[in-house]
Protein backbone atom coordinates (compact mmCIF):
# COMPACT_ATOMS: atom_id res chain seq x y z
CA UNK A 1 0.00 0.00 0.00
CA UNK A 2 1.38 3.40 -0.89
CA UNK A 3 0.30 6.80 0.22
CA UNK A 4 0.44 9.12 3.11
CA UNK A 5 -2.26 10.20 5.52
CA UNK A 6 -2.34 12.34 8.62
CA UNK A 7 -4.70 11.66 11.51
CA UNK A 8 -5.04 13.82 14.60
CA UNK A 9 -4.97 11.90 17.86
CA UNK A 10 -8.26 12.39 19.71
CA UNK A 11 -8.76 12.39 23.45
CA UNK A 12 -5.90 14.61 24.61
CA UNK A 13 -6.89 17.27 27.14
CA UNK A 14 -5.59 20.84 27.14
CA UNK A 15 -1.98 20.35 28.27
CA UNK A 16 -0.99 22.09 31.49
CA UNK A 17 2.31 22.51 33.37
CA UNK A 18 3.39 19.25 34.99
CA UNK A 19 1.21 16.99 32.84
CA UNK A 20 2.67 13.54 32.10
CA UNK A 21 2.74 13.69 28.29
CA UNK A 22 3.84 10.08 27.69
CA UNK A 23 0.97 8.81 29.86
CA UNK A 24 -1.59 11.12 28.23
CA UNK A 25 -0.43 10.20 24.73
CA UNK A 26 -0.28 6.49 25.61
CA UNK A 27 -3.83 6.56 26.98
CA UNK A 28 -5.10 8.38 23.89
CA UNK A 29 -3.34 5.89 21.59
CA UNK A 30 -4.77 2.94 23.54
CA UNK A 31 -8.27 4.40 23.14
CA UNK A 32 -7.84 5.19 19.43
CA UNK A 33 -10.08 2.96 17.29
CA UNK A 34 -7.41 2.61 14.59
CA UNK A 35 -4.65 1.87 17.12
CA UNK A 36 -1.01 2.01 16.17
CA UNK A 37 0.32 -0.01 13.23
CA UNK A 38 3.79 -0.89 11.98
CA UNK A 39 5.15 2.05 10.03
CA UNK A 40 3.09 4.68 11.87
CA UNK A 41 4.91 7.84 12.89
CA UNK A 42 3.84 9.77 15.96
CA UNK A 43 4.51 13.50 15.83
CA UNK A 44 4.39 15.54 19.02
CA UNK A 45 4.43 19.30 18.71
CA UNK A 46 6.92 21.37 20.62
CA UNK A 47 3.97 23.46 21.79
CA UNK A 48 2.48 20.73 24.00
CA UNK A 49 5.93 19.83 25.34
CA UNK A 50 6.46 23.51 26.22
CA UNK A 51 3.08 23.62 27.94
CA UNK A 52 3.85 20.49 29.99
CA UNK A 53 7.24 21.94 30.95
CA UNK A 54 5.63 25.17 32.11
CA UNK A 55 7.45 27.27 29.50
CA UNK A 56 4.62 29.81 29.28
CA UNK A 57 5.82 33.17 30.50
CA UNK A 58 4.33 36.62 30.94
CA UNK A 59 5.37 38.82 28.07
CA UNK A 60 3.64 42.11 27.50
CA UNK A 61 5.85 42.48 24.42
CA UNK A 62 6.47 39.41 22.22
CA UNK A 63 9.38 41.20 20.53
CA UNK A 64 11.13 41.57 23.88
CA UNK A 65 10.68 37.84 24.54
CA UNK A 66 12.20 37.08 21.12
CA UNK A 67 15.15 39.36 21.89
CA UNK A 68 15.68 37.63 25.24
CA UNK A 69 15.84 34.21 23.53
CA UNK A 70 18.14 35.40 20.72
CA UNK A 71 21.89 34.87 20.72
CA UNK A 72 22.48 35.91 17.09
CA UNK A 73 20.46 37.70 14.43
CA UNK A 74 20.73 35.85 11.11
CA UNK A 75 18.34 37.95 8.99
CA UNK A 76 15.54 40.46 9.34
CA UNK A 77 12.87 41.50 6.90
CA UNK A 78 10.52 44.43 7.33
CA UNK A 79 6.99 43.97 6.02
CA UNK A 80 3.66 45.79 6.50
CA UNK A 81 2.92 43.74 9.65
CA UNK A 82 6.25 44.46 11.32
CA UNK A 83 9.63 42.74 11.22
CA UNK A 84 10.35 39.04 10.85
CA UNK A 85 13.62 38.02 12.45
CA UNK A 86 15.47 34.79 11.72
CA UNK A 87 17.69 34.18 14.71
CA UNK A 88 19.79 31.62 16.49
CA UNK A 89 18.22 30.86 19.84
CA UNK A 90 19.76 29.66 23.12
CA UNK A 91 19.62 26.01 22.02
CA UNK A 92 21.55 26.79 18.84
CA UNK A 93 18.50 26.42 16.59
CA UNK A 94 18.06 28.88 13.73
CA UNK A 95 14.45 29.85 13.14
CA UNK A 96 11.94 32.63 12.91
CA UNK A 97 11.20 34.52 16.12
CA UNK A 98 13.48 32.27 18.22
CA UNK A 99 10.58 29.83 18.44
CA UNK A 100 8.61 32.23 20.65
CA UNK A 101 4.92 31.43 20.13
CA UNK A 102 1.96 33.54 21.15
CA UNK A 103 -0.73 31.72 19.20
CA UNK A 104 -3.48 30.18 21.32
CA UNK A 105 -1.94 31.40 24.57
CA UNK A 106 -3.62 33.67 27.11
CA UNK A 107 -3.29 37.39 26.37
CA UNK A 108 0.02 38.76 27.63
CA UNK A 109 1.81 35.39 27.57
CA UNK A 110 4.07 33.52 25.16
CA UNK A 111 5.42 30.00 24.98
CA UNK A 112 9.14 29.39 24.72
CA UNK A 113 10.52 26.29 23.07
CA UNK A 114 11.00 23.19 25.24
CA UNK A 115 14.06 23.35 27.51
CA UNK A 116 15.74 20.53 25.56
CA UNK A 117 13.99 20.02 22.20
Amino acid sequence: MSGFSVTALQGLPEIRPGDDLPALIGNALAAAPEGVRDGDILVVTSKIVSKAEGRQISAADREAAITAETVRLVAARTHPGGVTRIVENRQGLVMAAAGVDNSNTPHGTVLLLPADP
